[in-house]
C-alpha cells in the first residue's frame, strides 16, 4: 500500500478506535462503513481497512455475512480478559526486570508520571490512554513479540473498560483513592524493576490487575448503563493471588 494510503488508513483506525474506547460507538453497535466514510471525510477503502484492523485487535466483530459491530461487553468476556491480563502482566513484569535498560526505565518513569498527571486532571479518556500507553511500553521492554501482541489485545479491551469505570459516563465515585493506588502500583513496579527484583515486580503486577478488576466489579455492581450491566459476580481469577 502506498505511504499516503497507509496514512489515511491509520487516521481512520485511530479515529474509530477512539470512538470505541470512549464509548462514542457503543458495545454491540453496528458500524456502517459508508456512513463512517462520509462522517470522516474519507473514501470507503481506508475505513474498511481500519475496521478489519480493529477486528484483528478484538474491538470490532465481523459478521458471518459481512458487516461490522463494536465488540459487546459481557460477563464471560470480561472474566476471560482478566484471566489473560493477569497471566500476561506477571510474565511481562519478570521479563522487564531481566531485559530493561536504563533508557527503558527512564521512559517508564516518564510514562508513569504522565498517568499521575492525567489522574490529577481527572479526564477519564486521558487516564485510560496514558495508563494503557505505560503498560504497552512495559510489554515492549519485555522484548517478546508474541507476548507483546497478547498484551496489546488485552490493553485495547482494557482501555475501553478503564474509560467506562474511570468516570467516562459521568460517574466518578471513589476514584481519588483508586487513582492513588494506581500510581502507587506504578511506582512500586518501577522500584522493583530498578532493583532487579523479579518476585516483587510480579507481585505488584498481580496486585495492579486485581485493583483494576475490583474497580470493574464495583462499577458494574452499582451502575446500570443500558445493555452494559454485567453484575458484580465475576468468577475468581486464580492468577491474581
Amino acid at each position: 500500500m502506498p505511504k499516503r494510503d497507509r496514512s489515511v488508513s491509520d487516521q481512520a483506525h485511530e479515529t474509530i478506535k477512539d470512538r470505541i474506547v470512549t464509548l462514542g460507538a457503543r458495545p454491540g453497535q453496528r458500524l456502517d462503513e459508508v456512513a463512517l466514510a462520509g462522517d470522516l471525510g474519507l473514501s470507503r477503502t481506508p475505513v474498511r481497512e481500519a475496521l478489519f484492523r480493529l477486528s484483528s485487535e478484538g474491538l470490532v466483530v465481523v459478521g458471518e455475512r459481512g458487516g461490522f459491530t463494536v465488540r459487546p461487553l459481557d460477563l464471560m468476556d470480561v472474566s476471560a480478559l482478566f484471566e489473560a491480563h493477569a497471566v500476561v502482566a506477571r510474565a511481562i513484569a519478570r521479563l522487564v526486570v531481566a531485559r530493561a535498560t536504563e533508557a527503558d526505565l527512564r521512559r517508564l518513569a516518564v510514562l508513569s508520571y504522565a498517568v499521575r498527571e492525567a489522574t490529577a486532571d481527572g479526564s477519564p479518556a486521558d487516564v485510560a490512554a496514558t495508563n494503557a500507553r505505560l503498560h504497552r511500553h512495559e510489554a515492549a521492554v519485555a522484548r517478546s513479540e508474541h507476548l507483546r501482541a497478547l498484551a496489546d489485545t488485552v490493553h485495547d479491551q482494557g482501555q475501553r473498560l478503564a474509560y467506562l469505570c474511570f468516570g467516562g459516563e459521568g460517574r466518578s465515585s471513589g476514584l481519588d483513592e483508586h487513582f492513588t493506588r494506581v500510581c502507587t502500583d506504578h511506582e512500586d513496579a518501577l522500584d522493583a524493576f530498578r532493583h532487579g527484583d523479579a518476585a516483587a515486580a510480579e507481585r505488584v503486577a498481580a496486585r495492579h490487575v486485581r485493583l483494576f478488576r475490583d474497580r470493574v466489579v464495583e462499577f458494574f455492581a452499582t451502575d446500570t448503563l443500558g445493555g452494559l450491566d454485567l453484575g458484580a459476580d465475576l468468577p475468581a481469577a486464580p492468577f491474581l493471588s
